[in-house]
């Protein structure tokens, strides 16, 4: 039992280290925060227009801060459309508010009560989609803020017309609570380990709080209505796009995901939802997740030591060492990242590796998922499904009254096949 453990151990802390090396190698690419090179400035005055699409739903953290750096990018040609899907968002006024102060720039608001998808997200992007003038389409999630030469870093890689989808490593910021510093602990370390290795290997994850896209491309792969009742619809994106012979890149540029609060109850729930997603995209693979969490393996080794299975100061020290060698790891990620790191969140490294092993299992175990309030079945590629007969969302109020407001109502769609 111990050696086995052993073995184990040694294979996730190999693991562990491959994903470390695989985010030096992307975070040192130009562009990238461990480079120290400038962004390729090689396309010139190429800058065709782009049509940005927030999709706000209440107050993300931060939200005024995140939509300023929007509002100041340093790009030629380019519009926002701000979409909702409930014309009394508390975030209304200040999105109003924001395109007063700012005149000059080409500011939307769409109020749509489009429900005919499952994915929340994408049913209230469709009508602001479809309220966009440009050809390249970039979707950015509220709670997302970015330096003002993030969208020419985007567009220079659509300058290749083999480039379908471009999105971004996710950069944790801003935690100053617990739930937040796992969170953003867990972005900073093996999520974009992760990310770094897969594409490595050739296997795009693609992470949807940044995609661009040329609009011809996806129409011609069904719109966004064809991902519309998928919970991963990142993923499908990208799937579809690989199909078709595209290419995905994902910039080692960093976009920072800004969550400043959240307690740890609020976390296991996203992550449960996220390994749920997983398990149903992984197939049989999800079970091999377990060996990336070293922490878990060490605990089981010390606990077998423990209850006499073998001897144990040699384990106890063994396990003592992975786990050090994985906090070691996970800070020394965090610095090619950009991220300064502190020492609560080093010593935090164990405790989020246990929650998450809770999780994973969690993950394995679930079928359904609670997204803003409502309970949907998550299938085979995370499809998503209703348990019943109930209508997902009540109509929502008219916000065609609305000053300013453009309101888009459209008919239910079936999904693209």
């Amino acid at each position: 039992m111990i050696t086995t453990l052993e073995i184990l151990l040694l294979v996730s802390i190999t693991f562990a280290a491959a994903q470390f090396a695989a985010a030096w190698r992307h975070l040192s690419r130009p562009g990238g925060p461990s480079s120290g090179r400038a962004l390729p400035r090689g396309n010139g005055d190429w800058a065709p227009p782009v049509s940005i699409l927030k999709p706000i739903t209440g107050f993300e953290d931060g939200l005024r801060a995140n939509l300023e750096t929007f509002l100041h990018l340093d790009y030629p040609d380019y519009e926002i459309v701000f979409c909702l899907q409930d014309p009394e968002d508390p975030a209304l006024p200040l999105l109003k508010e924001l395109r007063a102060q700012h005149p000059r720039r080409d500011v939307s608001i769409v109020v749509s009560d489009y429900s005919g998808g499952l994915n929340p997200k994408i049913c209230n992007l469709i009508p602001g989609y479809d309220r966009a003038r440009r050809d390249l389409v970039l979707v950015s999630d509220a709670n997302v803020r970015v330096r003002p030469d993030y969208l020419r870093e985007a567009v220079s890689h659509m300058r290749d017309p083999h480039v379908g989808l471009v999105t971004h490593v996710v950069r944790g910021a801003k935690g100053t609570a617990l739930g937040a510093d796992l969170d953003n602990g867990y972005l900073n370390s093996f999520v974009v380990g992760a990310v770094a290795l897969f594409d490595l290997v050739g296997i795009s994850c693609v992470i949807g709080k940044s995609m661009l896209m040329r609009r011809r491309d996806l129409e011609r792969l069904g719109g966004l209505e064809a991902v519309q009742d998928y919970l991963a619809e990142d993923f499908a994106l990208s799937a579809r796009f690989k199909r078709a012979g595209f290419k995905v890149v994902i910039s080692p540029y960093p976009v920072d995901r800004v969550a400043m609060r959240g307690d740890v109850r609020s976390f296991v729930r996203r992550y449960t939802r996220w390994n749920t997603m997983r398990r149903t995209i992984a197939g049989p693979a999800y079970l091999f997740e377990a060996l990336a969490n070293p922490s878990a393996i060490a605990v089981a080794l010390v606990a077998a030591a423990v209850f006499g299975l073998g001897p144990d100061n040699p384990t106890i020290f063994i396990a003592g060492a992975a786990v050090g060698v994985k906090m070691a790891l996970d800070a020394g990620t965090q610095i090619l990242f950009g991220v300064p790191v502190r020492a609560r969140e080093v010593l935090l490294a164990p405790m989020r590796d246990l929650i998450l092993f809770y999780v994973w299992a969690a993950g394995l175990c679930s079928r359904t998922i609670s997204w803003r309030n409502t309970k949907l079945v998550v299938g085979r590629g995370s499809r998503l499904k209703v348990p019943d007969a109930r209508p997902i969302r009540q109509k929502l109020k008219d916000p065609s009254s609305l000053p300013g407001i453009r309101r888009v109502v459209r008919a239910r769609r079936p999904a693209a096949s």
